[in-house]
């Protein structure tokens, strides 16, 4: 690695291009990327080629390259990679002559600006340049701040923007105006779903007593408290949606059921609470009244609250109880989905849930009410074609194959059982129906164990069937 300091090669400007012209040469794949980045300018944009290629410029009007157009008046000129360099050095020699700045893919020596990776959220735009020495770092970290940075933010600025006077108004000191402005972008960024009004209402009024903080006769709470009732998906991190993660990184609290991965609970703040409430195998550590009655105090104190389930909260996670509750109390609440284990568990056998001809359905049951619960479920449910996929029916296994079994299914008909779902340590079986008891026992399983029945799981994800050639729809 080379010991020579680091400097800056130059400085990053916003350069202003709207109603001024920008012209493009090139219509590849490298005039495509630029020009992904100017549409949005309001610049008056003309492109020029000769043999243009790429059918993301379609429907464009392109001039030609030869003779080189006048470019008398023009504010930029960018040359993509494809042209050549000889045609690349005339070009920039007349966009100098006609005082344009230039901007040449790949070939710093002969640009004045280039055009940096960037992150836009509306009138907010964040440049990553790394002088031409990384482009592909510069690339890595864009994408990562897209999925940072809430694709809502760019109407947070608009908006926010709108009250500056009201605020200088209001706010006469400079001390204080810029305190409010720093909090103000603070709650923006670790509260993406709040509206931008709403921040700066509450803040406005940060100075009101400490009772006024609890909830209130109508059910009314301090501005600011609501819940996020988040799906945290069978596994890890990498299956959270990025709503998910935002939201346990803007959380006060965290509420969080006993199989959540600990790497996901990582992602709260270090100041964040975090309350396990959850259940495993029948062991309550909060009984459902409790998490309920929590939730509707934490948010009337003002405080974001994460409650956390494993999976999606709308399936076997008792939604409607807890979203119920926080209606009653006029708690602000937003559900944020999550992956299902029967997904999970598909995805880890390589076969699908679904088969054109076969299984059109998927049902998704609770072990417990195909052991005796709901005795009318089994005679509907081994008469569905579809794929059956049962949930925390690891210990009651022998009863439900044997139900179903009676009621009508094939017990030859194909069979998995996967354990821990979604995570790297997931392990799995596929058997005859009627072997899955057995097999059960053979895996040794402890942790939660998703089974899938139907004839979809003999079906390899990569194996072509003859309907593949008809062309039909998927199901």
């Amino acid at each position: 690695m080379s010991n020579q300091p680091d400097t800056a090669d130059g400085l990053p400007l916003a350069l202003g291009l709207a109603g001024r012209r920008v012209v493009v040469f090139g219509a590849g794949p490298g005039a495509a990327a630029k020009l992904a980045l100017l549409d949005d300018t309001g610049a008056d944009i003309r492109i020029h080629d000769d043999a243009p290629a790429c059918a993301e410029l379609a429907g464009r009007l392109i001039r030609p390259l030869h003779p080189l157009p006048d470019l008398a008046g023009t504010r930029l000129v960018v040359i993509a990679p494809e042209i050549d360099d000889a045609t690349t050095a005339l070009i920039a020699e007349a966009a100098a002559a006609a005082g344009a700045l230039v901007h040449a893919v790949d070939r710093p020596a002969l640009s004045d600006v280039t055009l940096p990776a960037l992150v836009r959220r509306g009138p907010l735009q964040i440049a990553i340049h790394t002088g031409g020495r990384f482009p592909a770092l510069a690339s890595v970290l864009r994408q990562r701040l897209e999925a940072l940075l809430p694709p809502g933010l760019g109407a947070a600025v608009t908006a926010a923007g709108s009250r500056r006077g009201e605020i200088a108004r209001r706010l006469t000191d400079p001390a204080a105006r810029r305190r409010f402005w720093r909090d103000l972008a603070a709650r923006l960024l670790d509260h993406p779903d709040i509206s931008p009004d709403m921040a700066v209402d509450d803040l406005l009024r940060e100075d009101l007593p400490a009772s006024s903080r609890q909830i209130k006769p109508g059910g009314q709470v301090r501005q600011g408290g609501r819940v996020d009732l988040v799906g945290a998906g069978p596994g890890g991190p990498g299956l959270l949606t990025r709503d998910a993660a935002r939201a346990i990184e803007a959380a006060d609290v965290v509420l969080y059921d006993a199989l959540i991965d600990p790497a996901i609970l990582e992602l709260a703040r270090r100041e964040a609470r975090r309350i396990p409430v959850g259940k495993r195998c029948g062991a309550h550590a909060m009984r459902q009244a409790a998490i309920s009655a929590l939730m509707v105090r934490l948010a009337g104190e003002g405080l974001h609250v994460v409650r956390l389930k494993g999976g999606d909260p709308a399936i076997f996670g008792r939604l409607d109880e807890e979203l119920g509750a926080l209606d009653a109390a006029g708690i602000p609440a937003r559900i944020i989905p999550g992956v299902t284990a029967a997904a999970a568990a598909a995805a880890h056998l390589r076969r699908p849930l679904t088969l054109r001809g076969a299984a059109r359905s998927v049902s998704l049951v609770a072990g417990h009410d195909l052991a005796g619960d709901l005795p009318g479920a089994i005679e509907a449910l081994a008469a569905a074609d579809g794929t059956l996929a049962i949930y925390m029916g690891r210990d009651r296994a022998p009863a439900i194959v044997a139900a179903l079994i009676a009621a009508g299914r094939d017990p030859a008909q194909p069979a998995a059982a996967v354990e821990w779902a979604g995570r790297a340590e997931a392990r799995s079986v596929q058997v005859p129906l009627a072997m899955l008891p057995d097999a059960l026992v053979g895996l040794d399983a402890d942790g939660p164990v998703t089974i899938l029945v139907g004839e979809a799981i003999a079906v390899s994800a990569t194996a072509a069937r003859p309907a593949d050639a008809e062309g039909r729809d998927a199901a």
